[in-house]
């Protein structure tokens, strides 16, 4: 068997935990369809079918699904479903007059509950009863309590699949599910017929309990009436001081992704939603109102919740940050915090677990612009500020922090790699030209990464050369973070966990192949002038390694670095010295 592959980012409990006809955390299950869920005839069937045809409406990271794979270190991050992402912008005032329309045939112009709980179980997999607890709390209860009735629920359903076993008749010995709480358990599993867990935690909204008029309408929690506003930061602090608890969790979260889709009242969001391709056809942008909070950085309680609460070690163990899905503010207030802890002598390695590059310089640069299709249509990978620009990269760099490439046609390409897989996708004869295209994808993400680490190392080395960095170190921050059953739209062809294994040989395959004249279109790009890298230039960015010690690396071999630093007792408890 090949190394093992690490995960840092993915969701194996999400759909299970929230549907009980999922048996387990271990078998694949497919979502209830838009023929299943709209029996008659109708127009708003068509269209609802539309909306998700390019999502994963099936389990990705079922465990079953990892061990095929070879993905035996899963960090499974726990997710309490935002209900904004459960309430459509009825009227949808934001969209054209036919795009408007569209979605008063889908969704109605007023409230309707039954079609609501349908659509969300089409687009999470979620059972009925489920979608239906949802939908209620949001229009029928006074607070939304996500860490006792959504956290909680999720971390039993993890903590009750530990040590559970596959039922499936595919393999020789059945491979068992255990969790662990730091590297040195880690080291201890040698049994090659594990999938091994990591617990995170994705949005800080997991962690408080919400009055429901606030979630919905208030800017951050400065705004809030003073009751409230003490009210729901006692609930921050309150619960992360219950994760910290080793007595009521065995199993905190090694680390956890601050902001996500929308409002939590203590840190701004990135525009993740999709616009619309035209005037016609609407995007998910106009059927969720992301508005509140984005773009805006995090809060000075939110600054004094990292500090204090989140990365100090005197309350118990250190959650560490991920800033996935944060804000270009808030990065830039994340980033003063860690350079601050950085001269009192504690390093915070900063963690991007699922994430993709947009080929701007800076933030400032990026803030410069709006995010809009206009602005992607005539580029290859998505200028987007979701995206890691090249001073985030140094920054984790510098942090000795990790990034996790994902595998995402919804967050990755631009508008002329969408043009290509679309051309390619019809072309029934071979599925070839779409698997060297998200390969490309891929590793025009991996090799960006790698030049900007590059030239910042040559630079710092110019500047001390008593302390030189070795230049093989470009390559040490680079890791997968698939983000599966995250309700992504996925790489054809490599769209579970079960391909991990294969879509990990075809990256290796695809630099050795890469001068070659047939993959002249498929070859490695160069960013931000996308024109291919000369064969010379790959060759000085491979810096000595073979392609299959660059995957091993990717795959497998720097997280196994980061956690042996990082996922330790000492680190995260006692404050040992990190050499």
């Amino acid at each position: 068997m090949s190394k093992p592959i690490i995960d840092l980012h993915c969701h194996p409990s999400l759909k299970p935990n929230g549907n009980t006809e999922i048996p387990d955390i271990w078998e694949e299950f497919e979502n209830k369809n838009a023929k299943g869920l709209f029996k008659s005839i109708s127009f708003r069937k068509l269209l609802v079918g539309g909306i998700v045809k390019n999502m994963a409406v099936y389990t990705q990271a079922n465990l079953d699904n990892c061990f095929r794979g070879t993905n035996r270190l899963v960090f499974a991050a726990i997710y309490p479903p935002e209900r904004p992402f459960m309430k459509p912008s009825r009227p949808f005032s934001g969209a054209s007059l036919i795009q408007r329309t569209l979605l008063q045939l889908i969704f109605g112009k007023e409230l309707n509950r039954k079609v609501d709980n349908r659509i969300i179980q089409m687009l999470t997999g979620f059972s009925e009863d489920r979608a239906k607890r949802y939908i209620d709390e949001i229009y029928d209860s006074e607070r939304i309590d996500y860490f006792n009735n959504d956290y909680l629920e999720e971390y039993c359903y993890l903590k009750d699949s530990h040590l559970t076993s596959s039922n499936s008749d595919d393999f020789p010995i059945k491979p068992k599910f255990r969790l662990i709480k730091n590297f040195e358990e880690y080291n201890a599993s040698s049994n090659g017929f594990e999938v091994l867990g990591v617990v995170t935690a994705e949005g800080m909204h997991a962690l408080a309990s919400y009055r429901n008029e606030d979630l919905f309408n208030k800017e951050n929690i400065d705004t809030l009436e003073p009751d409230e506003q003490y009210r729901l930061k006692e609930s921050f602090k309150n619960n992360i001081r219950r994760l910290k608890d080793v007595s009521e969790f065995e199993f905190p979260p090694f680390f956890i992704t601050f902001s996500h889709h929308f409002n939590n009242l203590i840190s701004g969001h990135a525009k993740s939603f999709a616009d619309a391709k035209n005037r016609i056809v609407p995007g998910f942008k106009d059927v969720f109102d992301q508005s509140k909070g984005l773009n805006s950085g995090i809060t000075e309680f939110g600054q004094a919740l990292i500090k204090d609460h989140l990365l100090s070690r005197e309350n118990g163990q250190r959650i560490l940050i991920d800033t996935k899905h944060m804000s270009l503010q808030s990065r830039d207030d994340f980033v003063a915090i860690i350079k601050e802890k950085r001269l009192e002598g504690d390093n915070i390695p900063i963690i991007c677990s699922h994430t993709a590059v947009n080929g701007i310089a800076t933030r400032a640069e990026a803030e410069n612009q709006v995010d809009l299709n206009k602005y992607d249509k005539n580029s290859y990978v998505s200028r987007w500020d979701i995206n890691l620009t090249d001073q985030d990269i140094r920054e984790i760099f510098d942090s000795d922090g990790v990034i996790g490439v994902c595998m995402h046609d919804g967050r990755m390409p631009g508008g002329k790699f969408k043009k290509l897989l679309k051309q390619n996708s019809r072309k029934l004869v071979t599925d070839e030209p779409v698997k060297r295209l998200h390969t490309q994808m891929f590793l025009t993400n991996v090799f960006h990464i790698v030049k900007i680490n590059l030239e910042h190392i040559k630079k710092l080395n110019r500047s001390n050369p008593t302390a030189l960095i070795p230049e093989k170190d470009a390559w040490k921050t680079i890791c997968l973070g698939t983000d599966n059953d995250g309700i992504v739209d996925p790489f054809d062809h490599y769209s579970t966990a079960a391909r991990l294994d294969d879509f990990k040989l075809r990256t290796a395959k695809a630099l050795k192949l890469n001068y070659k004249d047939y993959m002249r279109k498929y070859r490695v790009l160069s960013l931000p002038s996308e024109r291919a890298f000369m064969d010379s230039e790959m060759a000085d960015l491979m810096l000595g390694f073979t392609p299959e010690e660059v995957t091993d690396m990717i795959f497998s071999d720097n997280m196994i670095r980061f956690l042996s630093k990082y996922f330790i007792t000492d680190y995260l408890n006692d404050g040992g010295a990190i050499v």
